[in-house]
């Protein structure tokens, strides 16, 4: 007899702490800026829309976080300098941050990290969290946090939240960390005595259990969870293996009836099960050809006692042979068809891959969206595995040939959530030393998550300027518990003609500043109109009379003081300020640093927000700005930018900043790669 046990999940401990009286009354709606991402389809890309910063001040407020995420800070908890960001792991960064959760549990929202300037939070602020939509009928939502300078994930309290746009919960936290939303399945625990006992499940009005008085010794807790299965999935399940389940004609869900231990039963416990799904007895489906199945050691049987129950409709008069469907069909729940998809995007000095895994009903769609943005699809071969010939010592006439009946088409492979596959790039190409991928060579499937992908930037394995062939080769891994069915290693050729590599290579055109101009020196000629006839060759020289040297001095000296021309710091220079940008794009919490004027700061992130510019370009612009401001170009002007670094946190920007102006250099990317 198999008794299937499943950890219950662990009852979420609410805070019981009440929000300080007047802490949303002190919040400041005019601190608002919006800039969430809240559609149906949200974007989910390696840019500024997962990424914000703030300074809330003193005061505190309402800001609007990525994805449509919200923040409340009430007074009293920041400083006027102390600044919290908000970051949303994007998909080729998700392996990060992802936890490893059991098999029953999956993630349902994007992963959320707050940090801040601050090491300690005076008070508790609230941040509230999108999620996509589950089936609430059978799954239940949790929330798992991580908290900072801590590596174990814990469950977090929370209330949940209904709204309009798409449902949220909100946390009360006075600690900042990754945090992210989960479901489990539905679970409900009851109590079985000596006496016996009668529930009825609240999951479904279709079930109940009856246990007669002294079935067992000893009191125990017993649990139902109900695993539905959608007519596709029996659709899909006839299609891919039509001999298996050649007898099925509908099912009802899955039920696990699951005691705490395992025990014995004295007495018949009986269980009401429902029937399938639209079943009505008639000539064509009677209730003889209905059978309840059970999962044992050995497998799928007609039932004969057991814990996991399964009610299926056969073809007249062969239920017997259900026992075959319903194991066909339970591992089909939880899997999908799908595919992996490869772009490319050749670029003149830059050179990307996106490698993607999607349900194959999804198939046209990202396709159609990738080459908006400039990809083409990459064409992908299967890797047969070859099968080694037996070597005997005599030779005899080989059997004949027996015809099997043809496998079907399929049309992909079955993935199902948490997924894993193994990526090699590998022929005249290489993955660029700025790209993760030497730190993780996988691609996860995330199946509750509307994207899955990693993307890398590619270069020439050698300088050598002609065709190249690179292959890119994918290889699942499959888990012991989860295995897909039709998934086999599979390789992408890439071809990248003479012409693209050529135009990799060519030197990059860097414009130089314009330098200054020099004032032009004013003369005044005194000319003679009276004279017409003038002689060519004898110049006219002015008769006058000679002045003292005090008065001559008197005429000559100038009110205006001297014109110096001194050039500023290279440190300034464009191509410096826009490499600082990257490595610094929280621009407007280096403005405060910078001591720029808060109504400044506030008119720069909303011009920023309405032309859509990214957080990069943001600080580029503020750069700018405080440069205009400085009158001192030079060491002054550096000093004010290396401190307001190291406020910051930056010291090593700061160190570089001071040995390039000592240098009288540019700051570029190359700087900070020793």
């Amino acid at each position: 007899m198999r008794y299937k046990t499943m950890s219950a999940s662990p009852n979420r401990a609410r805070r019981a702490t009440k929000r300080c009286e007047g802490s949303e009354g002190g919040m400041r709606k005019d601190n608002t800026w919006n800039v969430s991402v809240n559609t149906d389809r949200p974007i989910l890309e390696d840019d500024a829309h997962l990424k914000v910063s703030y300074t809330p001040g003193k005061k505190g407020g309402n800001f609007g976080l990525p994805l449509g995420a919200k923040l409340m800070v009430p007074d009293g908890v920041f400083g006027k300098k102390d600044s919290i960001t908000c970051e949303v792991a994007p998909p080729t960064q998700r392996w990060k941050y992802t936890p490893v959760l059991p098999v029953h549990e999956h993630l349902t929202s994007e992963i959320f990290q707050f940090t801040s300037s601050l090491a300690i939070l005076k008070k508790a602020v609230v941040i509230q969290i999108p999620f996509y939509p589950i089936d609430t009928q059978h799954s239940e939502i949790n929330v798992k946090g991580r908290w900072k300078d801590e590596n174990e994930w814990v469950n977090v309290g929370f209330l949940k939240k209904d709204s309009t746009k798409s449902p949220c919960v909100e946390l009360e936290i006075d600690r900042l960390g990754i945090f992210v939303v989960t479901f489990t399945p539905k679970k409900e625990v009851f109590d079985v005595t000596t006496q016996g006992c009668l529930y009825n499940s609240r999951l479904s009005k279709y079930i109940s259990i009856r246990f007669p008085k002294k079935t067992t010794d000893r009191n125990f807790q017993c649990s139902i969870q109900i695993n539905p299965i959608s007519p596709a999935k029996v659709q899909l399940a006839k299609q891919n293996f039509p001999h298996e389940t050649n007898e099925l004609l509908e099912t009802s869900e899955f039920i696990d009836v699951i005691p705490e231990c395992p025990v014995t039963f004295k007495r018949p416990v009986t269980v009401k099960l429902p029937l399938p799904a639209g079943f009505e007895e008639s000539d064509e489906k009677k209730t003889d050809d209905i059978a309840v199945l059970q999962k044992t050691d050995q497998g799928w049987i007609v039932l004969d006692g057991a814990y996991k129950f399964c009610v299926a409709l056969s073809k007249p008069d062969r239920k017997t042979a259900l026992h075959r469907s319903i194991a066909v069909l339970e591992g089909r729940v939880s899997k999908e068809m799908g595919e992996i998809l490869v772009f490319i995007n050749l670029q003149e000095k830059c050179w990307i891959i996106l490698l993607e895994c999607c349900p194959i009903s999804r198939k046209e769609e990202k396709v159609s969206e990738r080459k908006e943005k400039g990809y083409a699809l990459l064409d992908k071969s299967i890797i047969q595995k070859e099968e080694p010939e037996k070597k005997t010592g005599f030779s005899r006439r080989p059997p004949p040939t027996v015809h099997k009946a043809k496998a079907p088409e399929v049309n992909g492979f079955e993935i199902f959530d948490g997924m894993r596959w193994g990526i090699d790039v590998k022929d005249d190409i290489k993955v660029s030393f700025d790209s993760d991928y030497l730190e993780n060579k996988e691609l996860q499937f995330f199946k509750f998550l509307p994207e899955s992908y990693r993307r890398f930037v590619i270069e020439p394995k050698t300088n050598e300027e002609k065709d190249l062939i690179g292959n890119i080769a994918f290889a699942p891994i499959e888990s012991t518990d989860q295995q897909a069915k039709f998934a086999s290693p599979m390789k992408f050729k890439l071809d990248i003609t003479e012409d693209t590599v050529r135009a990799y290579f060519k030197p990059e055109f860097v414009p130089e500043e314009p330098k200054p101009e020099k004032e032009k020196p004013r003369i005044e000629f005194d000319l003679n109109l009276n004279n017409k006839e003038e002689k060519k060759d004898e110049p006219f020289v002015p008769k006058f009379k000679p002045l003292p040297s005090s008065v001559m001095e008197r005429l000559m000296r100038t009110s205006r003081k001297p014109i110096i021309l001194e050039r500023e710091s290279r440190i300034l220079s464009g191509k410096s300020l826009m490499t600082i940008s990257k490595l610094v794009p929280e621009g407007l919490t280096l403005a405060v640093h910078l001591d720029l004027p808060d109504s400044t700061i506030t008119g720069l992130g909303f011009d920023a927000i309405s032309n859509g510019l990214g957080m990069v370009d943001v600080t580029y612009k503020i750069l700018l700005y405080w440069k205009r401001q400085q009158k001192d170009k030079k060491d002054g002007a550096v000093n004010v930018l290396s401190s307001a670094l190291r406020d910051m946190g930056r010291d090593d920007i700061a160190a570089v900043i001071t040995e390039r102006h000592r240098e009288n250099k540019d700051v570029t990317l190359e700087c900070f790669t020793h």
